[in-house]
């Protein structure tokens, strides 16, 4: 287990830190993010009154006034003139940091991705897990709440990558994450940096992984934005990505329909996990059955 990553850092070079991001009001069903705090106009008695939803395409549906959860479907609310009122009793305020797990088979490449993480989002817990090639074959990511919200899988490149499907070292490990997460996945490769200034990975590399190397998820990953290459740090096009992939996480903004060629496995409903109607007691549950 690497140390010194979990739990917020004050940045060493004095820099004023950016402000926290809004709290979410989310689904208490599925907990999908509906609305956000800095777009609350109105607290009532029994609904929270917001200007916009999080996502302008979100639980509107067409010729009604019912706002429905885009995550469940359950009825949250009425849209009226330019407001959204979603019942207090069915939405919930939610203010913790994201939760990211970081996997790797080394520790040092935990850490390094660790520090990326938290420049792109710093209102963030890391969690690492040094991963035991003998635990990979069948892995699971144990179901909690709170659990991880972005799983990030590590990886240095040292000759030939094998990383999903049939041979790959991280396929069960993605495969778990994936639904968990609701696709909020990524994969970093060290060692790697893009052969073509401000691209998010060596496309070369990818291409070849992905049709020659027996790998075809990895090349599906890619293509969603959830592969960074890089040789030590990211670039600033694969940090912007960073805080692109983290703000989605956090606001668990929609993953949309399952991706072509994604394997089927992963495209399952998330498994509930026990007392997940219940407020979240902190974020040392999930990583203590870690």
């Amino acid at each position: 287990m690497a140390g010194g990553v979990h739990g917020p850092d004050t940045p060493g070079s004095g820099a004023k830190p950016p402000p926290d991001p809004p709290s979410r009001f989310v689904c208490r069903a599925c907990g999908i993010c509906m609305g956000t705090s800095d777009a609350l106009l109105e607290t009532k008695d029994d609904v929270l009154v917001f200007g916009r939803l999080h996502t302008s395409e979100c639980g509107l549906e067409k010729g009604t006034k019912t706002v429905a959860c885009w995550g469940c479907a359950v009825a949250l609310g009425t849209r009226g003139e330019g407001s959204f009122a979603l019942r207090r009793d069915r939405v919930a305020r939610r203010s913790e940091r994201l939760e990211i797990l970081v996997c790797s088979l080394k520790e040092q490449e935990i850490s390094d991705v660790a520090l990326s993480l938290r420049e792109a989002f710093p209102y963030c817990n890391i969690t690492p897990r040094v991963l035991l090639k003998a635990e990979l074959r069948g892995f699971q990511l144990p179901v909690a709440r709170p659990g991880p919200e972005l799983v990030v899988v590590v990886h240095r490149n040292e000759g030939r990558a094998l990383l999903t499907d049939r041979n790959g070292f991280y396929h069960d490990v993605l495969g778990s994450a994936w639904p968990q997460t609701r696709g909020n996945v990524l994969v970093v490769l060290t060692r790697a940096a893009p052969k073509v200034e401000g691209d998010l990975f060596d496309q070369a590399m990818l291409r070849s992984l992905s049709t020659q190397g027996d790998q075809p998820t990895i090349g599906v990953m890619s293509s969603l934005g959830r592969v960074l290459t890089w040789d030590s740090a990211p670039s600033q096009p694969q940090l912007r990505q960073l805080q692109m992939l983290t703000s989605k996480a956090y606001f668990r903004e929609p993953s949309g329909p399952a991706p072509q060629g994604m394997p089927a496995t992963w495209c399952k409903p998330p498994q509930k996990a026990a007392g997940a109607s219940g407020t979240s007691a902190g974020s040392s549950g999930w990583c203590a059955l870690l």
